[in-house]
């Protein structure tokens, strides 16, 4: 089926997908990774707005790990997640990464 992301939202689609493949290091009930807690919306935004190799969306430190960009930590760290994870996440990005 192909990947619908005309309605993109954090609720919906992008919160389930960092649930189920990065709470199990970055979330508030285990240490944290790298010190980052995903459940944390603030730190979760501050983590896409980082600029990181570049500016605009590719420039988002997220974005280059869970694309597993060369030179970036590739998260998750045994896997890629699929295209349309990928591509939910950066829509949601494109339209200001609202939390709501």
């Amino acid at each position: 089926s192909a990947c619908d992301t005309t309605n993109v939202s954090y609720r919906k689609d992008v919160q389930p997908i960092i649930r189920n493949n990065c709470y199990e290091c970055h979330a508030a009930s285990v240490t944290q990774e790298g010190g980052l807690n995903l459940e944390d919306t603030a730190s979760l935004k501050q983590y896409l707005t980082r600029q990181y190799r570049g500016n605009g969306i590719y420039g988002s430190q997220l974005m280059h790990i869970i694309n597993q960009l060369p030179g970036s930590l590739q998260m998750p760290p045994t896997y890629k997640l699929d295209s349309c994870s990928i591509n939910k996440i950066q829509r949601w990005i494109h339209l200001g990464a609202p939390i709501s």
